[in-house]
């Protein structure tokens, strides 16, 4: 008989998953190859699991057969191995920006480049530890050095941010001490730069052959049904990736379909939902920031999307009227509070439609909000853009560093008063 295994994976430091595997692997590949099925994850990695005989710490797995049968942790370690014919894709993490998605090698591992690059710098290598001469670099030296450390770059991220290029051009001066800037406080300042220029080349050539997020990135605004409250941001980057290895759009259609049969049953089964939702993350990021479609088609397009193992929902029209975004909320009679204390029912209203309800408190059905906000690709509301703002970047502290003005001289405001 077939035996079930429950996985709970770590991803990285904020994305930890639970995966049902139905058949166990009989090895560390097949595991791998169901990993990357599943999660959507591409890319150089290892595997670490918590080994029970050391009271469950990390070890890395080297045999199938030291896994913990049943119920076991499992910890992804990407190695940006160029290798690997594939890309990171951690398809079905929330993101802002990939960036947020995958933890990059810190320090970030130089690959070996053709055997003769390689030969160049070992011989420029062995001059700098004489005299401390740096390198004369060829053209097409850098050339091949910058390709090569874009492509593994890509595999982990298609829009890194400032400090992942910092971080892989520190590194490579730190292996080939010979390509360090002559002058340069830091050695490493002009590869910062190169690496900037040539990932947006190789985004050029990726949008050229297709790539999914590239392609919608470049195009945002365009095409787009109707009015919508989203705006895009600037400097914003949307995460869509391609469809996992080995799966069509044909494929995952099939897989979104069996999940709105399932919707349908009073009873559903919500592991095997979560599955499917996980399988069509591509197809779902693809309609919904590409198209940006009405919630009303969204809803009925993915109706497990919006579960939060819900009752049938009785819309109030008079009370949602013009609400394009925000929270209903049920409470006693009495004197109104910014937050009533008798709360009977919370319901997340976007465009005049209900997408959850039945949520007694009204921190978690704003959490819920700022979820929606994020898996419908929405604007805040330009009335309190900058309340959500706060929100975001100060209480939850997602990407503080990039906070407007207003609110980043606001967040040195309370620090002051607070020290």
């Amino acid at each position: 008989s077939k035996t079930t295994m429950l996985l709970r994976v770590i991803v990285s430091e904020k994305e930890i998953r639970r995966l049902a595997v139905k058949d166990i692997p009989g090895n560390i590949e097949e595991l791998n190859q169901v990993l990357q099925t599943s999660l959507g994850l591409r890319g150089g990695f290892i595997l670490q699991f918590e080994d029970p005989d050391f009271n469950n710490q990390l070890c890395n797995l080297t045999d199938i057969k030291d896994l913990p049968k049943e119920r076991a942790t499992v910890k992804v370690i990407f190695t940006a191995d160029d290798s690997s014919d594939s890309t990171v894709d951690t398809c079905s993490l929330p993101s802002v920006s990939s960036g947020d998605i995958v933890e990059w090698p810190d320090p970030f591992p130089i690959p070996h480049f053709s055997h003769d690059v390689e030969l160049q710098l070992n011989e420029a290598n062995n001059r700098y530890t004489k005299d401390g001469s740096v390198m004369v670099i060829s053209k097409g030296l850098k050339t091949d050095i910058l390709d090569t450390l874009a492509d593994i770059m890509s595999k982990i991220s298609v829009y890194p941010e400032r400090q992942h290029y910092e971080r892989v051009a520190r590194a490579l001066v730190e292996k080939h001490p010979c390509l360090r800037d002559p002058g340069s406080e830091k050695g490493w300042y002009s590869w910062f730069h190169s690496l900037k220029f040539k990932l947006g080349n190789y985004r050029q050539k990726l949008s050229a052959a297709g790539c999914s997020e590239v392609v919608i990135n470049k195009r945002k605004g365009e095409g787009l049904k109707g009015q919508n409250v989203k705006r895009s941001k600037k400097g914003e980057v949307n995460y869509c990736p391609d469809p996992p290895e080995g799966q069509s759009l044909e494929n995952m259609e099939e897989k979104r379909k069996i999940m709105e049969s399932e919707m349908r049953k009073k009873d559903p089964d919500h592991q095997f939902v979560e599955d499917l939702m996980v399988a069509t993350f591509s197809q779902r990021r693809k309609e919904i920031v590409g198209d940006q479609p009405l919630i009303a088609e969204v809803l009925s397009r993915w109706p497990a999307l919006f579960n939060e193992r819900q009752a049938h929902v009785e819309i109030l029209e008079e009370a949602m009227k013009g609400m394009q975004l925000g929270l209903l909320i049920g409470c006693e009679s009495g004197e109104p509070d910014a937050i009533p204390r008798e709360v009977f029912d919370v319901a997340v209203v976007v465009e005049e439609t209900i997408v959850l309800h039945n949520i007694k408190d009204v921190v978690v059905a704003f959490s819920l909000l700022m979820g929606v906000i994020y898996c419908m690709n929405l604007e805040y509301p330009y009335a309190i853009k900058y309340t959500f703002e706060f929100l975001q970047r100060v209480v939850m502290k997602i990407k503080p560093d990039q906070a407007s003005a207003r609110v980043h001289g606001l967040r040195n405001k309370i620090l002051r008063y607070k020290l």
